[in-house]
């Protein structure tokens, strides 16, 4: 199915259908509990609710929460959509697997991106919600939880976090997706 992209919401691209791959190898158990973080128009967490997982969504933009609920409702998958900024909404929950495809496009400093450009604005290096995730997201993965994560030579593969800094072992899946598995 295509999803419904309402206008300023990120549509699906190559890196999403990237991540949607990784996905589809990542060994789950039926009933995984799923988080996609950045959800857009819930393209990601769609994949994931038809494999029999329970998922929940998050997106700080409405029209992004709106589009996902949406797509959802369309598909009538159960997924749980909700507004917030990264992990807020689901402080004290854990996942087995966590995905996301943050912005991670270095732009020009002048403060945050407003509007649609806050779906591909990820700093001045790339990597401002990139590092974000990688420091939150062990708190949030159960023992052998993954993050999947959409990461690009934009924005300084080199400085991806590694095992020693916070506890991933990191696995390239394809050239812009890694794969860390706590």
């Amino acid at each position: 199915m295509n999803p419904l992209v309402l206008p300023g919401v990120y549509a699906p691209q190559e890196d999403t259908a990237l991540l949607a791959g990784a996905l589809s190898e990542e060994p789950l158990p039926p009933g995984a509990d799923v988080l996609d973080v950045g959800t857009g128009t819930g393209a990601l967490a769609l994949a994931a609710a038809r494999r029999g997982t329970r998922v929940t969504a998050i997106d700080v933009s409405r029209r992004a929460v709106y589009s996902a609920r949406l797509n959802a409702w369309r598909e009538r998958l159960p997924v749980r959509v909700h507004r917030g900024n990264l992990f807020a909404p689901v402080r004290g929950r854990s996942f087995d697997l966590i995905l996301t495809n943050p912005p991670y496009v270095p732009a020009p400093a002048g403060g945050p991106a407003r509007g649609p450009a806050r779906a591909w604005d990820g700093g001045g290096d790339g990597r401002l919600l990139v590092d974000r995730i990688c420091l939150e997201a062990p708190r949030l993965l159960r023992p052998g939880g993954v993050l999947l994560m959409v990461h690009s030579a934009l924005s300084g593969p080199g400085s991806t976090p590694t095992k020693t800094a916070y506890g991933f072992t990191v696995r390239p899946v394809g050239p812009t997706t890694a794969t860390l598995a706590g």
